[in-house]
């Protein structure tokens, strides 16, 4: 009776395990490579930010890391417990713009000139810029209907998860920024995606 009593602990542990391993898969939006694709938003567990980010998954395949809703999301991973490194959450929680940066707009989208290193004065502010705080910042019209732009690497670039609005899905979607160029359309955070660019 206690062997059986053992065996049913470790296999609820076990259990437990391996369910949260599909937490920490990476994203995998799939492929089209079946009869009947399912295609649409899904949502993954993002190990970094340790939130259920939305994706758009192609209809077949990909990983387990995907979820038909936020909720679902949530109940199966909102507590994994991850062994990797702890320093990453901590660089992609810091990562986010303070709307007291100069490079930064109240939008929390960055100012013209802010990803390439130029000084751009109001007086001269590209097409789809209007003057906000003596900079020039994207308009609501000009960004939210681009795609996203993943940018470069810098002399010091790194990977930053950041968001943009996607018109096709009428949400902020996930994408990686490489730290230089890229354009307007990227937030550092989904709220503030969502609160400048939904219409």
């Amino acid at each position: 009776m206690m062997i059986f009593r053992m065996l049913i602990i470790l296999l609820g542990l076990f259990s437990l395990v391996y369910s949260q391993e599909q937490c920490f898969e990476a994203r995998n939006p799939g492929d089209t490579n079946c009869n009947t694709p399912q295609a649409g938003q899904r949502f993954y567990f993002d190990k970094l930010t340790r939130r259920c980010q939305p994706f758009y998954y192609k209809g077949c395949n990909g990983g387990q890391n995907s979820f038909a809703n936020q909720k679902d999301c949530m109940s199966a991973c909102g507590g994994a417990k991850t062994t990797g490194d702890a320093s990453l959450a901590a660089t992609s929680s810091n990562s986010s713009s303070s709307s007291s940066d100069p490079a930064v707009c109240a939008s929390k989208a960055y100012a013209a000139g802010a990803t390439t290193n130029e000084k751009v004065t109001c007086a001269k502010c590209p097409t789809g810029y209007t003057c906000e705080s003596d900079k020039c910042c994207p308009t609501k019209e000009y960004t939210c209907k681009m795609q996203y732009d993943a940018g470069r690497f810098g002399t010091n670039g790194k990977h930053t998860p950041r968001y943009f609005y996607s018109t096709a899905y009428k949400n902020c979607m996930l994408f990686t920024f490489y730290g230089m160029a890229g354009n307007p359309n990227n937030f550092p955070d989904y709220n503030s995606c969502m609160k400048f660019c939904k219409p």
